[in-house]
């Protein structure tokens, strides 16, 4: 499998017994219905133009790992939720965060990019967002000045 790879066409599937499988990106993949393959870890990348291509209004929650986001480009705010409240990171080129297993979580658009992300899809489900007070925070942690 030693060829360059476009990670935005094609994702690569690490199994959790460390073998790579190739993943061509079809419409279907993104339906995420029951009958298609679950994956250990999935590594893509993709384009984000608009809050839209971000699933900004729909949370998802990956319950088998955490998930890491890396900003290869432009500026996101990954948008947490915490109890009766979300918690916003914000993430601008170069940064990246970890959203811990069973997180329900969003992203939103600042700035038009592209994101690396490593998650599994195994169990991941959906949802619309809900609309909770929100704490901004920068990647570090700290408190941002908003």
């Amino acid at each position: 499998m030693t060829q360059p790879l476009d990670l935005s066409s094609t994702f690569v599937h690490i199994s959790n017994g460390g073998d790579t499988e190739l993943v061509k990106l079809t419409a279907s993949f993104w339906r995420g219905n029951s009958s298609v393959k679950r994956y250990d870890r999935l590594v893509g990348t993709f384009d984000f133009k608009s809050s839209k291509d971000l699933h900004s209004t729909m949370q998802e929650m990956h319950p088998e790992a955490d998930e890491l986001l890396y900003v290869v480009s432009g500026a996101i705010d990954v948008i947490l939720e915490e109890g009766d409240a979300e918690r916003t990171v914000t993430l601008d080129a170069g940064q990246a965060t970890v959203v811990p297993r069973g997180v329900w979580h969003r992203l939103v658009m600042r700035q038009q990019g592209k994101l690396l992300f490593i998650n599994s899809r195994t169990g991941m489900q959906s949802r619309k967002a809900s609309n909770k007070p929100v704490q901004p925070m920068r990647a570090s942690g700290r408190a941002a000045d908003r």
